[in-house]
């Protein structure tokens, strides 16, 4: 059962999470990435990177390392939680975890010894001595649903890049399909929803020349789209 400090209350959209994985070693970045099933409930057949909504346990894992001082500042901002620091464990914990579930990628972890046994179940990844490292993860962007959708999330965007990949997995929840590495250049020929492309172009700045730490915020209000850059405890820009 999810628990009260990430529960959906009336009107307010799920909390979520989301790892975008850069492999920089060839000429173009590649993002992994993944189509969603044609039955899904929420954005059916688009490619996404992984994540999810987070889940009960996820403000309550042992985390290794921290996040850089501008990316806790600006995650903090709107941590719907009594214990802050619960809340931001809980959306850096649940990127790694669904990335885990989604594509059997195990990314951005510390500790432990062997991968051998744990069979895609995250639990068993954390009883084995392995923490999600946080040190090795960017804050990079929010984002909210707009209204009228199926579903509506308040989404927290990290990234990782390749090499920070512990181990591949063969088995993942089902819930993408297509799972692979696409070039950045050429993603925009794919099926992508809109909030995506948005954060794709933010991320191309940001791999090149956009300034250091610029974390946008995207949302609608009184019918329009608005992007806004983060400035940790103080307002937005």
């Amino acid at each position: 059962m999810t628990a009260p400090s990430i529960t959906a209350f009336r009107g307010r959209p799920l909390l979520a999470a989301t790892l975008i994985v850069v492999d920089r070693s060839h000429s173009t970045p590649r993002i992994l990435m993944g189509r969603r099933r044609s039955d899904a409930v929420f954005l059916p057949d688009k490619y996404v990177f992984p994540g999810g909504r987070l889940e009960a346990g996820d403000g309550e894992v042992d985390v290794a390392g921290s996040l850089a001082d501008h990316d806790r500042d600006c995650l903090v901002r709107g941590v719907r939680d009594c214990d802050p620091e619960r809340g931001m464990r809980a959306f850096a914990a649940a990127a790694l975890r669904e990335t885990f579930e989604e594509t059997g990628y195990l990314v951005a972890m510390a500790g432990g010894e062997t991968t051998v046994g744990i069979d895609g179940d995250w639990d068993r990844v954390l009883r084995s001595g392995l923490k999600p490292d946080v040190s090795q993860i960017k804050y990079i962007a929010r984002a909210i649903t707009p209204p009228g959708r199926p579903r509506r999330y308040d989404t927290r965007f990290f990234l990782a890049e390749a090499s920070a990949i512990r181990a591949v997995l063969p088995r993942t929840d089902g819930e993408l399909s297509e799972i692979g590495w696409f070039a950045l250049d050429h993603l925009s020929a794919h099926d992508l929803p809109s909030i995506t492309r948005m954060v794709l172009e933010d991320l191309r700045a940001a791999l090149s020349d956009r300034p250091p730490g610029e974390i946008p915020f995207y949302f609608w209000r009184s019918g329009a789209f608005r992007r806004v850059v983060l400035k940790g405890r103080g307002r937005t820009a």
